[in-house]
C-alpha cells in the first residue's frame, strides 16, 4: 500500500461559520481521531488533499506542526453536492500492526471478447471494502475482464487475494458485457420512470395548489 505525507495545522475554534471561513481560505476542516487519544481538530490544505483523493494512497503520514507524524487513513470525506469538492475530512490514526477496513479502487484490465463481438462492457463496482493490515492492502484490485463473453458477469467471489478479506458482500457483480439491445431497453425503462415520477409530482402540486386555492376562498366565508 503506498504511503505519502499530509501536512496539517491546529483548528484552534469550531463552529459552522468557522468552518466557512476556513473553506474560503482554500483549506478544509478536519478532525483527527485515534483510540486512547483526544480528538484533535484540524486543517488541511485544500489542493494538497485534492492531490491525495486522487491518487491510489492509503496511508498517510500525518504531519503536526510540532514534527509529530501520526501513521494514519482517510476515514470519511465530506462532499458539496454541487462541485463535489471537499469539505470535511475524518482522519483516523492507525497502527501497522492492527488490520483496518479500508475501501480500495477496482480496476478493470484486458478488452473482453464480448465487446469485440459487438457488447458493452459494464463496470459495476468501483470500490470494494477490505480489512487487513495496512501496508498488506493493495492500492487497488485488479480484475481482468478479457475472457467475459456476452452475457457473462464476473462477482467479486471470483477474485483472488492474498492476505486481505473483502468486507463487501462477495456475491456483488464486479463487472458484465451485456447486448447493445438490452442498454437501450434500460434507458428507455428508466427515461419512462422519470417521466412518470415528473408527471405524478406536477399532479401533486397542482392538485396542493387547488386545495390551498379552495381554502382561501372558503376562509371568508367562514368569518
Amino acid at each position: 500500500m503506498a504511503e505519502a505525507d499530509l501536512h496539517v495545522e491546529y483548528r484552534e475554534k469550531t463552529g459552522h461559520y468557522i468552518a466557512k471561513s476556513i473553506r474560503r481560505s482554500g483549506k478544509v476542516p478536519a478532525i483527527f481521531y485515534a483510540h486512547g487519544k483526544d480528538t484533535v481538530p484540524l486543517i488541511v490544505n485544500e489542493k494538497e488533499l485534492s492531490r491525495l483523493l486522487h491518487s491510489e494512497v492509503n496511508v498517510l503520514n500525518v504531519i503536526f506542526p510540532d514534527g509529530k507524524k501520526e501513521k494514519s487513513i482517510l476515514r470519511e470525506v465530506q462532499r458539496d453536492v454541487v462541485t463535489d469538492k471537499a469539505i470535511h475530512v475524518d482522519i483516523m490514526g492507525i497502527k501497522l500492526t492492527e488490520k483496518i477496513r479500508i475501501s480500495i479502487p477496482v480496476v478493470l484490465t484486458g478488452n473482453p471478447i464480448g465487446v469485440k463481438e459487438g457488447g458493452i462492457l459494464e463496470h459495476l463496482l468501483r470500490e470494494v471494502e477490505v480489512e487487513g493490515l495496512p501496508l498488506e492492502i493493495p492500492e487497488h484490485i485488479e480484475v481482468d475482464v478479457s475472457g467475459l463473453k456476452i452475457g457473462d458477469v464476473i462477482k467479486l467471489e471470483d477474485i483472488s487475494v492474498d492476505k486481505i478479506k473483502f468486507i463487501t458482500d462477495i456475491h456483488h457483480a464486479l463487472a458484465n458485457v451485456i447486448h447493445p439491445k438490452v442498454l437501450v431497453e434500460e434507458v428507455v425503462e428508466e427515461e419512462k420512470e422519470e417521466i412518470e415520477a415528473e408527471a405524478e409530482e406536477i399532479t401533486k402540486e397542482g392538485k396542493e395548489e387547488k386545495e390551498e386555492k379552495e381554502e382561501e376562498k372558503a376562509e371568508p366565508q367562514k368569518k
